[in-house]
C-alpha cells in the first residue's frame, strides 16, 4: 500500500492548481487532461485493479487520447494495443437506437406507432395489450414485459435462431409493474422492426447507415472472420492476485442488437464525437442533425430511485439507445454495458464537447471505467479537487482487491469441497438431451469420466453443487447456474430445471 500511496501522490502533481484555488478554474488544454488520465490508467493496471484497460478521450471534435493498457489475454500473454477489439455489450443499444432514429428522421417509422402495426405478423400475449404499446415503449424500457425467452437465446445460448425470435414474442408476459425496468428485450424488438423495413437486415443496415458514414471501420456485430487474438477476453481474479483468462462465450448467433458488438477504442471515440457534435465529424455532416437530436431526446423518465443514479452519474431516463442524465450539473449522454467480467463505458457531455470511452476486462475494472470518466470530466471542468478525488477513488478500488482475493480463495475452496460429495446416482443417469421448445436443447454428455454440458453455442464442464438434491452446476458467461435433475425411480433423469425453466428429456 505504501507504493500505491507514493504513486498516487505523484498523480496529484500531474496538474498544478491555478493560483487562488477558485471553485471553477480555467479549462486545461487537451494534452494536460490526456496526460493526467493516461497516468491514472497506467497506475491502475500496474497495481492490478484490472488486467486490461482501454481509454479514449475526445475533445472539440478530435481524439486526444486512445491507449490500451495491460493484457488482452493474460493467459496467452497478448497485450492490449491499438488493434484490440473490445466487447461493448449493452453499449450496442446506442447503435441500434440511433439506427431507428435515422429511420424515424426519414419518415420510415414513427416512435409513436403501435408495435402491432410495425410488426403485423407477430403474436403477443393476451395480457400484453400490445395494441397500446408503441415503438417508443420498447426503446425506453417501458413495455412492461418480461424478456426471458428472447434474451436467453439472443444474449447467451443462441439455441433458437434469430429468424425465430419473433415467434417468442407471445411468451413475453406482463411484469406487473409500470416502472421503467432496463432490459435487452426492447432493443431486440427494435431490430425486428428494422428487419421489416430494411431488406438487408439490421446488421447490414447498421454497417451501411451508421458505422460507415462516421468512419467506424473496425466495429463489428459478429465474431466470425476476426482474428481471435485481437479480442480482449474476460478474466477471473485468482486468490494470488493474478488474472486468468476466461472463455469468450460469444459467437455470431449471440452478437445481438441489444448487446453484441466488438470495436476499437478509436472507433468508439469517433462515435462519441459524431454524437456530441450533432452528426458532424472530420469537417463533414455525416448524419442529419435532427436524427441525432431525436436519438438524444428523453422518451421516458426513470421511476425507480436506485436507477436514477449510477456510480457518480445521475440518470434522468432513456432516449433512443442512450441514457440521458447529467454529471455535476452538466448534461450527459451515456451508454454502459457489461458481460461476464468485461465492462464498457461510453459517455459525453455535449455542452462541453468532451467524451470518454473506458473499457475493462476484469477485476475492479467495472468501477474503474467510471472513475476514469469522472476524472476526465473533473479535469476538463477545472475542478480543484479533481486529482484528489481520483486518487481517493483509485485507492478505494485497490484496497478492495485484498477482500476480492480472499473471496476468490473461499469460492475456490467451496467449489473444490463440493466435488468431494458422492452423487446418489451414477453419472450415466445425468446424461441425456433435454428440450424446451422456446429455449432449445440442453445436453449432458460423459467424456473421460466427467460430465460436460452444451446449450446452443455454450459448452463447458459440469460440477457437483448439492449431491443430496441431485443438483449440478454449470457456468454461463462467468455466472454459476444450478441445474436440478428430476428422476422417476431408477434410470436416467426425466427432466431438468435451469434458470427457472423446465426442460424435458428427449427419448
Amino acid at each position: 500500500m505504501w507504493r500505491l500511496n507514493l504513486v498516487l501522490a505523484g498523480l496529484l502533481l500531474v496538474l498544478h492548481p491555478v493560483a487562488g484555488g477558485t471553485a471553477q478554474q480555467q479549462r486545461p488544454d487537451a494534452s494536460t487532461i490526456s496526460s493526467a488520465v493516461d497516468s491514472l490508467a497506467a497506475i491502475a493496471v500496474r497495481d492490478g485493479v484490472t488486467p486490461a484497460l482501454g481509454v479514449a478521450i475526445a475533445m472539440d471534435g478530435r481524439v486526444v487520447l486512445a491507449r490500451s493498457y495491460g493484457m488482452a489475454d493474460a493467459s496467452l500473454g497478448v497485450r492490449a494495443d491499438d488493434q484490440t477489439l473490445w466487447y461493448i455489450a449493452s453499449t450496442s443499444k446506442s447503435f441500434t437506437g440511433f439506427g431507428i432514429s435515422l429511420l424515424a428522421d426519414r419518415g420510415v417509422v414513427r416512435f409513436d406507432t403501435p408495435i402491432t402495426s410495425l410488426l403485423p405478423k407477430a403474436r403477443w400475449h393476451s395480457g400484453a395489450h400490445a395494441e397500446q404499446l408503441t415503438l417508443a415503449h420498447f426503446l425506453s424500457h417501458t413495455h412492461y414485459l418480461n424478456d426471458n425467452a428472447v434474451v436467453s437465446s439472443a444474449a447467451f445460448s443462441g439455441a433458437i435462431p434469430e429468424a425465430r425470435w419473433p415467434e417468442l414474442l407471445v411468451l413475453a408476459t406482463p411484469t406487473g409493474t409500470k416502472d421503467l425496468v432496463y432490459s435487452n428485450f426492447g432493443y431486440n424488438v427494435a431490430a425486428m422492426v428494422i428487419d421489416t423495413r430494411q431488406p438487408e437486415g439490421w446488421r447490414r443496415y447498421l454497417e451501411q447507415a451508421v458505422y460507415a458514414p462516421a468512419g467506424l471501420h473496425e466495429t463489428y456485430a459478429r465474431v466470425s472472420g476476426l482474428d481471435p487474438r485481437r479480442i480482449a477476453r474476460p478474466h477471473r481474479l485468482r486468490s494470488d492476485g493474478s488474472f486468468v483468462t476466461e472463455p469468450f462465450q460469444k459467437v455470431d448467433a449471440t452478437m445481438n442488437s441489444a448487446g453484441g458488438h466488438l470495436s476499437t477504442l478509436n472507433d468508439l471515440a469517433r462515435w462519441t464525437i459524431v454524437q456530441m457534435d450533432s452528426g458532424r465529424i472530420d469537417g463533414r455532416q455525416v448524419y442529419p442533425k435532427s436524427a441525432v437530436a431525436l436519438s438524444h431526446k428523453l422518451i421516458a423518465r426513470q421511476t425507480l430511485a436506485q436507477a436514477k443514479h449510477f456510480a457518480m452519474f445521475d440518470r434522468d431516463g432513456w432516449g433512443a439507445g442512450w441514457d440521458i442524465g447529467s454529471y455535476e450539473g452538466q448534461r450527459m449522454v451515456s451508454r454502459f454495458g457489461s458481460y461476464h467480467t468485461t465492462r464498457s463505458h461510453l459517455s459525453f457531455l455535449p455542452g462541453r464537447r468532451i467524451g470518454v470511452v473506458a473499457m475493462s476486462t476484469g477485476g475492479f475494472g467495472s468501477s474503474l471505467t467510471d472513475v476514469i470518466a469522472a476524472f476526465a470530466y473533473d479535469l476538463e471542468a477545472g475542478r480543484p479537487d479533481a486529482r484528489s478525488r481520483a486518487a481517493e477513488r483509485l485507492s478505494t478500488l485497490r484496497a478492495r482487491l485484498d477482500s476480492a482475493r480472499r473471496a476468490a480463495a473461499i469460492t475456490d475452496s467451496t467449489r473444490a469441497q463440493r466435488q468431494r460429495q458422492s452423487l446418489r446416482r451414477p453419472l450415466s443417469d445425468f446424461v441425456g438431451r433435454f428440450s424446451e421448445p422456446s429455449y432449445g436443447e440442453v445436453t449432458f454428455t460423459l467424456r473421460d469420466g466427467r460430465l460436460e454440458y452444451g446449450w446452443g453455442v455454450l459448452r463447458g464442464p459440469v460440477e457437483i453443487f448439492d449431491a443430496s438434491r441431485d443438483q449440478l452446476r454449470i457456468e454461463i458467461a462467468g455466472s454459476g447456474n444450478t441445474v436440478a435433475f428430476s428422476f422417476a425411480g431408477q434410470g436416467p433423469a426425466r427432466s431438468i430445471e435451469l434458470q427457472g425453466v423446465t426442460f424435458n428429456r428427449i427419448p
